[in-house]
């Protein structure tokens, strides 16, 4: 999603903040328990540090104690079926990627969630696309570099993904599909140790969201080819997309957002995320996505909702053609 789209969309949010703003009774009558945060991913995380500053703007509008608490595990499901067990008065949320949710139940031979039914989307906060990277000393220098290292030695086709039920995972498939090349996801348990093994070069590419290389390139230690986004970032504009470098038809972006349990109240899914919203559009927090390499999305329950549907129309026909499964 364009920065532009963005800031459109967080423009229409705002001017509806009023209208959500209204009925504050429903949050206040929960004042008395704390609102948490769950994540599905380890603390430290781009997630966690997102997390950690919507918690800081909800803390202070609700006059209510926010925490944010890791439930890592199982692709998110882990964190998923923790938030089920609670009643769906607004007292928990739930931090999570698209992959988590919209694509995840897609992954497990026998889902023990849906999405749709299970969870409220409340509001997406921020998005970036996928990138495949290499370790700054490997000497490619462009996307078509490193697929004739490929072509040359199929051992150098083993690229590393933070988790086996992600987009990443799915591009790669579809890449290699294309091109008769014999690239292969390698699921790590996280972005972390997968950026550790690069950074030492005991990885020949890496395919994960921006945010995870983009510090690491600018410091010229890693090299990252080419983000599966529509058009050029303003975060990174060297950065070209996979169009660009002679992959058309890819994008693939990971939206982060809040989610409740089904059944959470209208107007409180619309406080929250009106919030969010307003918070997502303060320069301070602009200014802290941008290095982190994320685009500030914000909006409502019902937009979020919309894209949480397309993405499981999208990626439900790749899913079951690559024959990813994730055991559980």
């Amino acid at each position: 999603m364009s920065p532009s789209l963005n800031r459109r969309r967080l423009v229409a949010a705002l001017a509806a903040a009023p209208v959500a703003m209204a009925a504050p009774g429903l949050v206040r009558a929960q004042s008395n328990k704390p609102l948490t945060i769950i994540l599905t991913v380890p603390p430290g995380t781009s997630s966690d540090t997102l997390a950690r500053m919507l918690a800081k703007s909800l803390q202070t509008r609700l006059k209510r104690t926010v925490v944010v608490e890791s439930k890592s595990g199982a692709g998110g499901l882990v964190a998923v079926q923790y938030l089920r067990q609670f009643d769906a008065d607004g007292s928990y949320l739930m931090m999570a990627p698209n992959s988590a949710v919209s694509l995840l139940p897609l992954f497990i031979g026998r889902p023990t969630f849906d999405a749709e039914k299970d969870l409220q989307a409340v509001v997406e906060c921020a998005s970036a696309p996928m990138a495949i990277t290499v370790n700054a000393g490997s000497g490619h220098n462009t996307l078509n570099d490193y697929f004739e290292s490929v072509r040359k030695d199929p051992q150098q086709g083993s690229i590393g993904v933070p988790s086996p039920v992600s987009m990443s995972a799915l591009v790669i498939y579809q890449l290699g599909k294309q091109l008769k090349l014999p690239l292969q996801s390698v699921a790590y348990r996280g972005g972390a140790p997968l950026l550790t093994d690069l950074l030492g070069n005991q990885l020949p590419a890496s395919g994960s969201i921006l945010p995870d290389y983009l510090e690491q390139h600018r410091a010229g230690k890693l090299k990252i080819l080419a983000h599966a986004s529509d058009k050029r970032t303003v975060l990174a504009p060297d950065i070209p997309t996979l169009a660009e470098a002679g992959y058309p038809g890819y994008v693939a972006v990971t939206s982060f957002g809040l989610y409740g349990k089904a059944g959470l109240p209208g107007a409180l899914a619309a406080e929250y995320a009106a919030i969010a919203t307003e918070a997502l559009a303060t320069a301070e927090v602009t200014d802290a996505l941008h290095k982190m390499g994320l685009v500030p999305v914000g909006g409502t329950p019902a937009q979020f909702q919309r894209s949480v549907s397309r993405d499981r129309t999208r990626w439900g026909p790749i899913i079951k053609e690559a024959g990813i499964r994730m055991d559980v």
